[in-house]
């Protein structure tokens, strides 16, 4: 399946998602990939494609995994999106992974979870305790993804410790 293919068959389903889980934030999965990437000769860019795509989407493939893999797409590139997130194996998944990761972390991470937390109707400090459960589990693989991320780890613990010390 082409890119165009794959956006077209994607998009719609990005629709009911919150305004920073929409496709946009798959856009700039990829364009943050496509950065990191450039560190690696090896890689499977059509595995990468599908998990930029369908990164978001781990619950529809999950309900609808035959129709994906029919539409040629490989097992076991499905078993990777379903573990990138949380245990990535592959180059590709630690691509996706990273760049993912980057928008929860620095100030504009901040801004996201504050924003999805308003729209889930969150009180602040259910967003701010889901936040703190979060940021202690944050890990970059790639070498771009360190660079960038650990520094936006280290804003993000700043803001939620201000937060906390706010509250005494």
């Amino acid at each position: 399946m082409q890119e165009k293919e794959i956006t077209e068959f994607v998009k719609p389903l990005y629709e009911q998602k919150d305004s920073m889980h929409n496709f946009k934030h798959i856009l700039r999965i990829k364009k943050r990939v496509n950065l990191y990437k450039k560190d690696y000769k090896k890689i499977d860019e059509r595995k990468l494609k599908f998990l930029i795509y369908f990164h978001g989407l781990g619950k529809y493939v999950r309900g609808h995994e035959e129709k994906i893999i029919k539409r040629g797409f490989p097992k076991q590139w499905v078993k990777s999106l379903y573990r990138h997130t949380k245990n990535p194996q592959t180059i590709e998944e630690k691509l996706v992974s990273d760049a993912n990761l980057c928008e929860a972390v620095g100030r504009y991470g901040i801004k996201k979870s504050l924003q999805v937390g308003k729209e889930r109707n969150q009180t602040l400090e259910q967003t701010l305790k889901i936040m703190q459960n979060n940021i202690g589990k944050a890990k970059f693989y790639t070498r771009k993804g360190k660079e960038f991320g650990e520094s936006g780890i280290e804003v993000a613990k700043e803001f939620l410790k201000n937060s906390n010390n706010d509250k005494h």
